[in-house]
């Protein structure tokens, strides 16, 4: 498994407001946050099926995104897979992340190394999908210690990642070809 791209570990919280349940995981770090709901129904489901589930639950099965009238968004029970994945930035850098795959929904988000972003600032998104597997293009930079800056990578839903390593699209094109 590459370094740079990683499937998030997501860690769901839960708030209590007048004897009812809400439950949310937030993407992003420090004060830089994002903050997507989950409906209790499809968190019911999805306790339920935990056993079925990886250690990580960041790539979510039969489930759909909606956003609110106000912004928000909701994870609800679906027919498509959700996939949450980061890519690292080195030192003091950046991550770009291009999804190469179709897509219903796409959320990005930061994910803040340190208080003002001085140590980095990695991208990344929220994928939903009807396919099994995402396709990314990503690109990264900073202090990288010999690791690569540019790749191309295939998350599937068993929560594998497979990576080419510098190299982009146009590149793995010519060489099918």
């Amino acid at each position: 498994m590459d370094d740079a791209v990683k499937i998030l570990d997501l860690e769901i919280e839960q708030r209590v407001v007048d004897g009812k349940a809400f439950y949310y995981v937030d993407l992003g770090r420090i004060r830089y946050i994002t903050r997507i709901w989950i409906n209790s129904l499809y968190f019911i489901d999805l306790k339920n099926k935990l056993g079925e589930y990886n250690e990580t639950i960041g790539i979510l099965k039969n489930a759909k995104i909606e956003k609110t009238l106000k912004g928000n968004y909701v994870i609800k029970k679906g027919t498509n897979n959700i996939f949450f994945i980061l890519v690292l930035c080195g030192y003091r850098g950046s991550s770009h992340i291009k999804v190469v795959s179709e897509y219903v929904n796409l959320i990005r988000f930061d994910y803040y190394h340190s208080e003002n972003g001085k140590l980095g600032i990695s991208e990344g998104v929220v994928i939903e999908t009807s396919q099994d597997n995402v396709k990314i293009e990503w690109q990264r930079d900073g202090r990288l210690y010999g690791e690569p800056d540019k790749g191309v990578s295939v998350i599937k839903v068993d929560a594998s990642v497979e990576s080419v390593d510098n190299i982009d699209i146009e590149e793995l094109k010519e060489i099918e070809s």
